[in-house]
């Protein structure tokens, strides 16, 4: 999923000439504490404007564009959901501009799109069961598991792989399945060396892919 398909084109970014006032609604409004600055003649934007540069302003009347903007924070229409998801963490932002590859603003992208977006792609509320495998980074082939689960007849809704800090310890992939009895799929994937974990089926909005979308996306709370 790119950028692109996340867009709300509903929002208007703020110009340099508009009241410190005006940012501050504009805030409010939508809950943030970063806005985008769009030049009006070009497009493109030329900053962004945050609240604590302006929460001691003592004139809310004068114009946006007296005050020293941050460097603009964007990703390009063609980048992927991973790269919208990973600069909302770096910069820790409720809404993302987005441009298209002459810099012009096209829309942003806010937080619970992004959520939404990483719920429908790991098919968190699809029916299914969840199995944890543990294996060696030496050791971890992606085709292997998927030759082994599609021929229990499963088919594979989502897949995540945590990354552990220790290099010595195993990675652990959470896979999603089609089955909700996942017996078949579990005694073929022990029988060639792999250790698993079955999630209780009526547990699977607290299984590792709904975990691993929350941490993701641990920003929702800041």
């Amino acid at each position: 999923m790119l950028a692109r398909e996340l867009l709300n084109t509903e929002f208007t970014p703020l110009a340099p000439q508009d009241k410190i006032s005006a940012a501050l609604a504009k805030m409010d409004a939508w809950q943030t504490t970063h806005i985008p600055v769009r030049e009006v003649t070009t497009g493109k934007l030329v900053g962004m404007i945050s609240f604590e540069d302006i929460a001691d302003v003592p004139d809310d009347s004068q114009e946006v564009n007296t005050v020293e903007l941050n460097s603009s924070i964007y990703v390009f229409s063609s980048q992927h959901l991973f790269e919208v998801a990973r600069r909302m963490l770096e910069y820790e932002v409720r809404l993302l501009p987005v441009v298209d590859r002459d810099g012009i603003y096209l829309g942003i992208v806010e937080k619970k799109n992004v959520l939404e977006a990483f719920s429908k792609m790991l098919n968190i509320t699809t029916t299914g069961s969840v199995i944890t495998v543990e294996v060696t980074k030496e050791d971890f082939t992606i085709s292997e598991l998927v030759h082994l689960i599609e021929t229990e007849g499963a088919k594979i809704l989502g897949l995540t792989v945590d990354q552990p800090a220790d290099d010595s310890l195993k990675l652990r992939i959470s896979i999603k399945i089609s089955h909700i009895d996942t017996s078949a799929v579990v005694s073929s994937l022990q029988r060639h060396g792999y250790q698993t974990t079955t999630e209780n089926r009526n547990d699977l909005l607290q299984t590792d892919i709904s975990s691993r979308a929350d941490e993701l996306l641990r920003y929702l709370d800041i």
